[in-house]
């Protein structure tokens, strides 16, 4: 259970598991353990070490800076970056309001093309924040929102309290070699999309969750200054004093600042780019509707309906304006066909401005970037903001002050910072929802249904914790033992038997 500190009389219930045990049950993992990289390493495509090359995460400026503090401390300590992503999803199909928000937690030791691999299992779910409705009685909109910010980060300083103490002290965490190792876990990137961005940043919606542009200047090609955890108290601490006990003059003078004040001390962390929301949900929904808009969504689906057949490129045989609800893959098909069905029908400025952002989704993805692939990347933000008056002489926007057009800036720093966008793309974590949270849901019988989910992911965990052991004898050549395959097969015979009962 989970009380604010302010309404202890309220309570709401968050289910979760201790953080440290998620990552040694990581670290000693079979089928894990001979994978992962415990230090960072500095790659370069030249002999003269000038283009630095990012990846993976252990070849990130982040993590080189931490292992120096790190090489401080006792011999042989290395680091476990964690990576946390949350999410809400619905559980229910097509009547009722059943949802779950789920916390999900790897670390960056493990290489990203395993962690994209759900049946690796280098994702863990650590928990299930509160889904109870906040009681809106007596309650202004401002006090609402205030108190679902509350109850967000109160939670969230909850289940990753060990953390902390972990971070600070070290952990003993043992392979599956039998090696013992000096690690300090410490959190490096917390994954979700916009809204929930501005939820753990403690920002007003439509500003940026890395610098302190203002709502005015997020068109701007360069960023200002980087926010922080002690800029925000700050912003707390000059609105307390200015405003008293005046709640109202407390979240005016925060929101001028662009700052929700409803947080009196907020969990802090560091928040990455999502190519998922971003560029194909953000960035590319903004230009089909431009492109609607100069062409009329009649002509856009003329001209989609008339592509001929190509090599592994969808067919939209009822064009675009049809579609609702429209997914990420559906979005990156649409990515491949936009282009061609523009050239001859819009100018040549116009062109070459829509060029610039489909050149800057497909660069930031990719899986290796060095000096040059950025500097190719930085390009493009240039060409963009070279022809993006053409939207503007069409009438089409009057600004550009878009939080998800402003995040481009930022994705080369994190880059360097964290290595390549597939290391913490919110597409990774959304996979998961259906083993974490719907398998579990279409297992229970509906009714108090989250220890019966619990129930069920934990007798999943056991039996496949018990087929990688018994994998690895196979593999070291020992001799099975039978009453092994006999355990094996009497525990999914209760694991199917308890499924079908509820």
């Amino acid at each position: 259970m989970s009380w604010l500190v302010d309404q202890p009389g309220e309570k709401y219930t968050i289910r979760f598991r201790d953080p440290i045990e998620a990552i040694k049950s990581l670290w000693k993992d079979p089928e894990l353990s001979p994978t992962m990289v415990f230090r960072p390493a500095k790659m370069y495509s030249d002999k003269e070490k000038k283009n630095c090359i990012f990846s993976e995460m252990w070849t990130s400026k982040w993590w080189h800076v931490c292992q120096v503090c790190v090489s401080k401390l006792p011999l042989g300590a290395t680091m476990a970056p964690v990576i946390i992503a949350t999410d809400k999803t619905q559980l229910t199909q097509f009547s009722g309001s059943k949802s779950a928000y789920p916390i999900y937690l790897t670390i960056g030791n493990i290489p990203k093309a395993i962690c994209h691999k759900p049946s690796k299992k280098a994702c863990i779910l650590i928990g299930y924040l509160s889904i109870n409705k906040i009681d809106r009685k007596d309650l202004t909109e401002c006090a609402r929102r205030s108190k679902v910010q509350r109850l967000f980060h109160e939670s969230m300083q909850i289940i990753l309290e060990p953390l902390i103490m972990a971070g600070n002290t070290r952990v003993e965490m043992v392979s599956a070699d039998g090696a013992v190792h000096l690690v300090f876990p410490i959190l490096s990137c917390y994954v979700v999309d916009y809204p929930e961005q501005c939820l753990v940043m403690c920002l007003k919606y439509g500003t940026c969750v890395k610098c302190k542009a203002k709502v005015t200047e997020l068109q701007d090609p360069q960023p200002k200054d980087p926010r922080s955890q002690k800029w925000t108290e700050d912003i707390f601490k000059e609105a307390q004093s200015i405003a008293g006990q005046n709640s109202h003059a407390f979240y005016d003078h925060c929101m001028s600042q662009e700052v929700a004040g409803g947080v009196p001390k907020p969990f802090w962390t560091v928040i990455t780019p999502d190519v998922l929301h971003q560029l194909y949900q953000g960035i590319l929904k903004h230009l089909i509707a431009w492109c609607q808009s100069i062409l009329t969504p009649e002509q856009l689906d003329e001209h989609i309906c008339c592509l001929p057949h190509g090599l592994r490129l969808r067919q939209f045989k009822n064009g675009l304006s049809a579609l609702s609800q429209i997914s990420g893959p559906e979005r990156k098909n649409m990515v491949k066909i936009l282009l061609g069905c523009l050239i001859g029908a819009i100018p040549t400025m116009g062109i070459a401005a829509i060029t610039a952002l489909l050149d800057f989704i497909y660069i930031a993805q990719y899986k290796t970037h060095n000096m040059e692939t950025l500097g190719y990347l930085q390009g493009t933000l240039d060409r963009f903001h070279t022809h993006k008056d053409y939207f503007r002489q069409t009438g089409i926007r009057e600004d550009f002050n878009i939080p998800k057009f402003h995040s481009l800036t930022h994705y080369i720093e994190s880059i360097k910072l964290f290595g390549t966008t597939d290391n913490y793309n919110t597409e990774t974590f959304e996979r998961l929802h259906i083993d974490f949270a719907k398998l579990g849901w279409r297992a229970s019988n509906h009714r108090d249904e989250f220890p019966q989910m619990i129930c069920w992911l934990s007798r999943q965990e056991k039996i496949a914790g018990f087929e990688a052991y018994q994998k690895e004898i196979l593999t070291s050549g020992t001799e099975v033992d039978p009453l092994l395959l006999f355990m094996k097969s009497m525990m999914h015979l209760i694991l199917n038997i308890t499924s079908n009962s509820t």
